[in-house]
């Protein structure tokens, strides 16, 4: 008897902790919508992207720099790429690449030199094709 008592107060409280768990999760739920709801509020009521989202854009782009990830070059960045490549030549030895990513301003000495390899490798390809 005293077996089966002891069962049915774990099954008891087994049963609690879920409604409870389940409790839980509905509140957080419901949080969630709730500050969904808000957000969709703020954007409408300022007739677009709210400040928030402004942030967690800017944030993951920061994130992405900070990883390396710049994005495509721009016509200006190679523009100016290119200008350095002229005004810095390879006989300037290996501080070469510093001065042609200060130059270039907006780009690192090891994206500047990446570039500058595919570059390479795209004329090499196109004048293989011809």
């Amino acid at each position: 008897f005293r077996r089966v008592g002891l069962f049915g107060i774990a099954a008891k409280a087994v049963v609690s902790t879920q409604s409870t768990g389940n409790k839980v999760n509905a509140q957080a739920y419901e949080n969630f919508e709730k500050s969904q709801k808000q957000r969709i509020d703020e954007v409408q009521a300022g007739g677009g992207i709210s400040n928030r989202d402004t942030l967690n854009s800017a944030l993951k782009v920061e994130k992405e720099v900070k990883k390396g990830n710049k994005g495509p070059w721009t016509t200006e960045e190679q523009k100016l790429l290119e200008e350095s490549l002229k005004k810095y030549p390879a006989s300037q030895g290996p501080g070469r690449w510093d001065d042609i990513a200060a130059h270039v301003g907006t780009r690192s000495k090891k994206d500047c030199m990446k570039r500058y390899k595919d570059l390479v490798e795209q004329i090499k390809a196109k004048k293989a094709k011809q």
